[in-house]
Parts: structure tokens; C-alpha cells; sequence
């Protein structure tokens, strides 16, 4: 469901900036108001995530590292290409990215996923220039191939690391 969500504010965003007309506008419009919604219920859900990874399911079998700025370039260094997803607990559009990244990092045998959490993290912010979340930025031997702003579905990130 969320792939969708994510597949049509994509498309209502890209239609919108190609061509200005009533169907797009509304589409886009509407696709706004999700976005809102999105982070609205992030933020009223976030005690009940936070008690359900903590006390309820710990996710011991991620293929997601979760670094911080004392860690970080050790796991640059020792890894060819890594995505890099900053995030927040109260961005919907980057809680709605959790299932499908979780997917691609359990799915792709040559890149390495890493999220940060952009709150707990503010030096990593700070030095990888985070503007917007969610923002995923491909890393190659250490060196930024590029950047992306938004939610992305598998397709999307598949793309996006190739």
C-alpha cells in the first residue's frame, strides 16, 4: 500500500512540473494533503512505534546499520557503494520508506544500506548537508555519487544505485 502512496505523490509531483493544468493541479494538491497527513500520524504514532520496536520486536535480523558520527566513516571505508537514508520518527514519508528499505537492503547483494537518524544525529547532518527528509545519498568508495530528495519504491532505489 505504501509503494502506492509513494508511486502516486511521485508521479502527481513529476506530472505537476511538466505540464500546469486542473487534473494536475489536483492531483498534486491531493498528494500534498498526504503528504501532510502522513507526518500528522508520524508524529501522533510515534510513542507506539517506539514501544513496539523496543519492548515487542527487535529487529536483530536487519541488514540495515544504523551509524552515528563516530562509526560512520569506518563503514565508508570498508564498503564499494552504500546508500545512506536520512530520517526522522516524526517524518511520514520517511516512515512509510521503512518496509521498502528494509526490503531493498535485504534484496540488494551490492549496496549497503545505512540509516541515519537525522535527530539523533545532527554533526552527520550537519556535515552531509541534509536540507529534507527523507534524502538518500549513494556513496562510492567513500565519494557522494548523488543525492535524492523523497520517497523513493523499490523501482525507484533500484534505479537510483545502479
Amino acid at each position: 500500500m505504501t509503494e502506492k502512496i509513494i508511486k502516486y505523490q511521485n508521479d502527481s509531483e513529476r506530472r505537476f512540473n511538466e505540464e500546469k493544468n486542473i487534473k494536475t493541479i489536483i492531483n498534486y494538491v491531493f498528494a500534498l494533503i498526504l503528504f501532510f497527513l502522513s507526518t500528522i500520524v508520524a508524529a501522533f504514532t510515534f510513542p507506539f512505534r517506539f514501544i513496539y520496536k523496543k519492548v515487542i520486536r527487535s529487529n536483530v535480523d536487519s541488514k540495515i546499520i544504523h551509524p552515528n558520527d563516530k562509526n560512520i566513516d569506518a563503514v565508508l571505508a570498508k564498503e564499494k557503494l552504500v546508500l545512506i537514508d536520512f530520517w526522522a520518527e516524526w517524518c511520514g514519508p520517511c516512515i512509510m520508506m521503512n518496509s521498502t528499505i528494509e526490503k531493498f537492503a535485504t534484496e540488494s547483494k551490492n549496496v549497503k544500506v545505512l540509516k541515519v537518524n537525522a535527530d539523533l544525529n545532527r554533526k552527520l547532518v550537519s556535515r552531509f548537508r541534509i536540507k529534507g527528509l527523507p534524502q538518500f545519498i549513494l556513496m562510492k568508495n567513500g565519494k557522494e555519487v548523488k543525492r535524492y530528495a523523497g520517497s523513493m519504491t523499490i523501482s525507484d532505489l533500484n534505479n537510483f544505485c545502479d
